[in-house]
């Protein structure tokens, strides 16, 4: 007879004050840790990094002043793990302005300390607001790109503890102001590519040739809230946005979707790719949920369902929804995987729960047995 697998319980953590910001610390290559941070107008806000130990399901966590104000945005060096970008907003002199700082996280690591400070090194002298940054994910690359609310698009160097030096720049033909913007690299080609949204439009960018091109137009209704490129397949992309759905892409046959989900109720804020495998999909939307998705049939590793030795041939799984996940009670505005344990990923609403939940037991089984 077959054994019942034992589910791990999902681990909460609340934050004091409302939150949207949330990024995987890539550079941290052994444990699971998470950044997120606050967004408050009236009480100083706080950079929390959270560290699950799965063994034993111990949550750490440090917490870390950010006075600067509001936190929209956490990206997180690959090369470095104590270095990030902090995108945030304030009032100056009656009007609400947005800066990006570069700070070196402090004081510790959260099993040790509950307390740290972040350094200031630099800032991106834009006269724009930035929205979105990235760090580049290539292994020796210090470059962060950054996307503004005029859709201008810049990519940095950072040298060491230097400040953060203008390299390359475009200006992408989008009308009047962006209201919101997603940015990501293509893993492919060198990671030489990224694809940006601006509002409903889809661009492309060659930072080769500095050449961009427009791909989607009115896509996802009002607003294009998220996009994530296929690790592991060259060219297929995810998006997400206002009109409830999820859409998959190949960038080079762009007349129809390959496969479109419709699956959540409201807006959904934040898609993204398994990091070691791209059939499944994180989705966390403003109706609360949190889904874990399969799309077999366009992964780069279709998976089979599995039989007795003597049963029928392997039948391919179907694209389906795995699991809703529902401990949140906010809109939830942004999903990330772990970095360093391929079926471990996190969940943040504006309440500012942070959830960590895992793959369930059958579907990891699956894809390590297919």
């Amino acid at each position: 007879c077959k054994q019942k697998m034992v589910e791990q319980t999902p681990e909460i953590y609340g934050l004091e004050f409302q939150s949207r910001a949330l990024a995987t610390r890539v550079g941290e290559t052994e444990k699971i840790q998470f950044l997120c941070g606050t967004l408050t107008i009236r009480n100083e806000n706080q950079v929390h990094l959270v560290d699950y130990d799965e063994e034993t399901g111990v949550l750490n966590k440090m917490m870390f002043p950010y006075p600067a104000g509001e936190i929209w945005d956490i990206s997180c060096s690959y090369t470095d793990k104590d270095i990030i970008v902090i995108n945030h907003g304030g009032i100056e002199e009656g009007q609400y302005v947005r800066h990006s700082n570069l700070l070196r996280i402090k004081g510790g690591d959260p099993d040790e300390t509950d307390l740290g400070f972040l350094e200031p090194l630099g800032t991106f002298d834009t006269p724009n607001a930035i929205q979105r940054s990235i760090w580049h994910p290539g292994g020796s690359h210090s470059q962060v790109a950054t996307m503004d609310d005029k859709a201008s698009l810049c990519l940095w160097t950072i040298e060491g503890t230097a400040k953060p030096q203008e390299m390359n720049k475009i200006q992408l033909d989008s009308k009047g102001r962006v209201c919101h913007t997603a940015v990501c690299w293509s893993s492919h080609h060198n990671y030489t590519q990224l694809l940006v949204s601006a509002d409903s439009t889809l661009y492309s960018w060659d930072t080769r040739t500095n050449i961009s091109r427009q791909l989607l137009d009115h896509h996802h209704g009002p607003c294009v809230r998220d996009i994530d490129c296929n690790p592991n397949r060259p060219y297929y992309f995810v998006s997400c946005g206002d009109d409830c759905g999820i859409q998959f892409w190949d960038w080079r046959k762009l007349d129809h979707p390959l496969l479109t989900r419709q699956d959540h109720s409201h807006w959904v804020w934040s898609v993204q790719y398994n990091l070691f495998h791209d059939q499944l999909i994180l989705s966390g939307s403003s109706d609360s949920q949190v889904l874990l998705t399969r799309v077999a049939s366009i992964a780069s590793e279709p998976l089979r369902h599995m039989e007795d030795e003597d049963g029928p041939e392997p039948q391919p799984q179907t694209d389906e929804v795995i699991s809703r996940y529902e401990e949140h009670e906010d809109s939830v505005y942004a999903v990330k995987w772990s970095s360093s344990d391929a079926w471990v990923f996190a969940s943040l609403s504006y309440d500012g729960r942070l959830v960590i939940n895992h793959v369930p037991s059958n579907e990891k089984f699956s894809i390590l047995t297919s």
